[in-house]
């Protein structure tokens, strides 16, 4: 019979898994790195867009600085959970199983609460890398908030405005203009946006906006019927108007909060202005824990650990996922953050 706890296993079923709902996650962090170590290292590197001189050919030739780049190293936090499995929770039946007579061995039961333990313990730390992902796009960095756990990752990020009255995206506002000068500061920075990721409420106000709806009179705007696409995402429109190409997205993601209510993962107010091929990167620090074979401390080098620990008196089974994630911009000022917009 195989055994479902063999951490050989358990790697094979995570890379099976597949996560829902990750916009942000796979969109455009979707490529990793691992460390050694639990701590990671961003780094940034700013093209300065400089012409190379002309030269006199009886001269030698002039020397040409290379592009700076700026290194910070951060302790990549400890994502983690667990799910204990004792003999009086074999004893219970399983969601879904038949409540008398259902066949099921003792083993089988244990087998299968093994998986489901494995997949929502595995989801749970997916839906954590989007949260972080998309708290990365909103604030630029990342609050650490958990059990005797507290800390800030803060990239140095300043692209964000808040929004003041006279910018407000009300029906009248020349939205069009607002949103053609916020590209023209990305594209000073070497990015042509394309793309424009907003909050519910932040849409409503935008397909209301007397501009927006006078230009797709005049086919410079694309409102569609609604149409969902994958992972929590509806496209809303796409905006045509001299200096400005965007296709407009809405996500409707949510997470449940610590007080037990859900809670959106784009603020309902905030849009972000980026390019639809920004791609950054899942940086995993390593993870320690104890092998039980050896009981010897291990350190593994991997995105994602499920290891368990057992005890014989009283017979205890505890699964545990755990990862040192942590999401890495490839060019923190490749986006622009707009809060408050209504």
């Amino acid at each position: 019979m195989t055994d479902y706890y063999d951490a050989k296993y358990l790697r094979a079923a995570i890379r099976k898994i597949t996560p829902a709902r990750l916009f942000f996650r796979n969109r455009f962090f979707a490529e990793s790195m691992t460390y050694p170590t639990k701590t990671v290292t961003f780094e940034y590197a700013k093209n300065t867009r400089a012409l190379l001189p002309f030269s006199d050919e009886h001269m030698p030739s002039p020397a040409v600085k290379r592009n700076p780049y700026q290194a910070m190293t951060f302790t990549a936090p400890l994502i983690s959970g667990s799910r204990t499995i004792t003999a009086d929770t074999l004893n219970m039946k399983l969601f879904g199983e038949s409540p008398y007579n259902s066949g099921i061995s003792f083993e089988e039961r244990a087998e299968e609460l093994a998986l489901r333990d494995l997949m929502e313990l595995t989801d749970a730390l997916y839906r954590q890398e989007e949260y972080m992902c998309a708290r990365l796009k909103q604030d630029g960095k990342i609050t650490v908030e958990g059990e005797a756990v507290t800390g800030e990752i803060d990239y140095g990020f300043t692209q964000i405005e808040n929004v003041t009255g006279a910018n407000k995206w009300a029906a009248t506002y020349d939205l069009l203009g607002f949103l053609t000068k916020k590209a023209r500061e990305l594209r000073k920075n070497g990015i042509n946006p394309d793309m424009l990721i907003v909050g519910h409420d932040a849409s409503e106000a935008l397909c209301a906006n007397e501009g927006v709806l006078k230009l797709r009179n005049d086919q410079f705007v694309d409102i569609p019927a609604p149409d969902s696409l994958e992972d929590g995402v509806t496209f809303v429109c796409t905006l045509r108007a001299p200096g400005l190409y965007l296709n407009v997205y809405e996500y409707d993601e949510y997470y449940t909060g610590k007080d037990g209510t859900l809670q959106p993962l784009i603020d309902p107010k905030t849009a972000i202005l980026q390019s639809s091929r920004e791609q950054n990167m899942m940086l995993h620090g390593a993870v320690i824990h104890i092998d039980q074979r050896t009981g010897g401390y291990v350190s593994e080098m991997s995105e994602y650990v499920p290891y368990v620990v057992t005890h014989e008196d009283p017979p205890v089974r505890k699964l545990i996922v755990s990862s040192r994630s942590l999401p890495m911009p490839q060019d923190i000022e490749s986006w622009i953050t707009l809060k408050n917009v209504i």
